[in-house]
């Protein structure tokens, strides 16, 4: 499918959208399990937060692609924390009813992770989610989006962009940050012998 999308900051009005766009993407990770009020309380967070940054990809008036960050991730996420933390228990109160511990832990460190920031690597922004639609993938759109995203947050101030994705089997989504000029920095594991690749792009040569 050939599209042109048009690529813009997202409103408020689009976080419906964005959820349901980013539940189709994301069937099986664990965030989608936690229901769309769960995911709306987040990427509201995202659209209006001031240290929050998500650029839409529309066509013919349909949000075809998303991507989330934030060019301060200690603040951001110290924000939403601070302001947002009895929504998002409450939104995810089911989960909590089944297995309250096991969720609890879970639930928290997928909503506050900050993709392991680098340490020395100072100004560095986080992408936090990236999705497009799966009927339009392979058109280019995340490519896009990821381009939009590291020229807004080189504007924000930020030197460097980083984030972290599986390294077991999902070679598409790692080769796809390698051609968007993000190179592999290293390698860690986390909770449940899940291992993740960090990945960084220069924005600003310092």
């Amino acid at each position: 499918m050939i599209v042109n999308p048009k690529l813009r900051i997202a409103l408020p009005g689009d976080v419906d959208s964005i959820v349901e766009l980013h539940c189709t993407a994301f069937t099986d990770f664990f965030l989608t399990s936690l229901g769309n009020s769960f995911l709306s309380h987040l990427y509201s967070s995202f659209v209006s937060d001031e240290h929050g940054v998500c650029i839409v990809a529309e066509d013919n008036n349909e949000i075809i692609g998303f991507v989330a960050g934030t060019p301060n991730p200690d603040e951001f996420f110290r924000t939403i924390k601070r302001t947002k933390l009895w929504n998002f228990a409450f939104s995810a109160l089911p989960g909590l009813i089944k297995n309250p511990g096991l969720f609890v832990r879970r639930c928290f460190s997928a909503l506050f992770y900050k993709g392991e920031p680098i340490a020395g690597l100072s100004d560095a922004a986080l992408l936090s989610s990236l999705a497009v639609d799966p009927i339009v993938s392979g058109s280019g759109i995340g490519k896009k989006l990821v381009e939009a995203f590291c020229l807004e947050m080189a504007n924000e101030g930020s030197f460097s962009a980083y984030l972290a994705t599986d390294a077991a089997e999902n070679d598409s989504v790692n080769r796809f940050y390698e051609k968007c000029g993000f190179f592999l920095e290293s390698s860690f594991s986390r909770s449940g012998n899940r291992t993740m690749n960090r990945w960084v792009k220069t924005l600003v040569e310092r």
